[in-house]
């Protein structure tokens, strides 16, 4: 006769996330009920008050926009997720900062002839860059005049978001390194994510956590941490197969200290690598210069300290190769944890009484 069973496993509790830097009580499991209870954790820090908010938006469609960003002050309830979301009162009430749009000059209108010419085109990817990276333009020399800046994506672009079978753009990225080039911290707000979602609360702690965020804010941070210890998170982006051309791999590497701050991101092209299901794996090489390029920044940025333990996060599996090139450019350190994030799996649970 079988049985079911799990597979050996660890359950591991929720850590707790303190919302003040001194005032160790004041912690939660829960991010939103802490928030919503504390205040974020560094309320009364060096945080804009009130945030500048610029706009982009399609042409004569800035108002939609503008209602937007006004309804971060307004109180909602959530209609989904009830176990999960508390009340929403308003951003003011939750990060004790206030928002407001920025001063002239700071909110742009893309080119009234986008439509027609995103429309006709055989490249739509190519014109709706083209005119957003043109208005983006126009924001540089305004920079000091706004925190954050929002772009309203509708969805009659949809098809440009991405480009063809053969080319590796993602819209989203895209705007991302245009601004971060830039020093512009943004938000993009989609139609049917955004503008048009159901469950308005959902969408207000989605979006004000965001405005907080990129305006400098840090809403909570690990109650308990280990202040040795690095974390590497590993991504891949693998260049589609085209004709007569060579597959190559960007591999994107951004390290961070024990308190979860970012410490810089490293982006680079390599050649070595195997794939195997669509998955790069990098060679013995490859791994031990990412690795030794992340453990140089983090070193710069903590006055040559190397971190008494390491772990290095990706979501597919480490591969012997990947395993001895972290180890060999990781040998200062006392331990190093490899581990692979499962963002989905093949076993199903219904709890039944």
């Amino acid at each position: 006769m079988s049985t079911s069973q799990l597979s050996n496993h660890i359950l591991l509790s929720e850590p707790r996330l303190s919302f003040h830097p001194t005032r160790h009580n004041e912690t939660d499991i829960h991010p939103l009920r802490g928030l919503a209870k504390y205040g974020p954790y560094s309320k009364g820090l060096l945080v804009p008050n009130p945030i500048r908010v610029a706009t982009l938006a399609p042409s004569g469609e800035s108002r939609r926009l503008y209602d937007f960003l006004k309804e971060l002050g307004a109180n909602y309830k959530p209609s989904e997720r009830a176990d999960y979301l508390p009340v929403w009162p308003g951003f003011e009430s939750v990060f004790n900062v206030r928002m407001t749009g920025a001063g002239n000059g700071c909110h742009v209108e893309l080119e009234q002839q986008l439509d027609g010419e995103y429309e006709t085109s055989s490249a739509p990817h190519v014109v709706l860059a083209g005119a957003i990276t043109r208005a983006l333009q126009q924001l540089v020399g305004r920079r000091s005049s706004f925190d954050v800046l929002f772009v309203y994506l509708p969805e009659r672009w949809q098809a440009g978001f991405t480009g063809g079978v053969s080319e590796d753009f993602d819209l989203h990225d895209h705007v991302k390194a245009v601004t971060a080039t830039a020093g512009m911290p943004v938000q993009i707000v989609r139609e049917g994510s955004g503008l048009s979602y159901k469950d308005r609360a959902s969408v207000m702690w989605r979006i004000g956590l965001a405005l907080y965020a990129k305006a400098g804010g840090v809403p909570w941070k690990l109650a308990e941490t280990d202040g040795e210890t690095a974390h590497i998170g590993l991504s891949y982006s693998l260049r589609p197969v085209v004709s007569g051309k060579p597959r190559f791999v960007t591999c994107c590497s951004q390290v961070f200290d024990a308190e979860g701050a970012g410490v810089e991101f490293i982006a680079y092209d390599t050649n070595e690598f195997e794939v195997q299901r669509e998955n790069p794996f990098l060679s013995r090489t490859e791994m031990f210069k990412v690795m030794a390029r992340s453990m140089d920044l983090y070193m710069r940025r903590h006055a040559g300290k190397v971190p008494r333990r390491v772990t290095v996060h990706k979501t597919t599996e480490f591969k012997r190769d990947e395993i001895d090139g972290c180890m060999e450019a990781l040998h200062l350190c006392e331990a190093v944890d490899l581990i692979q994030i499962v963002e989905d799996v093949g076993r199903r649970g219904a709890l039944y009484e």
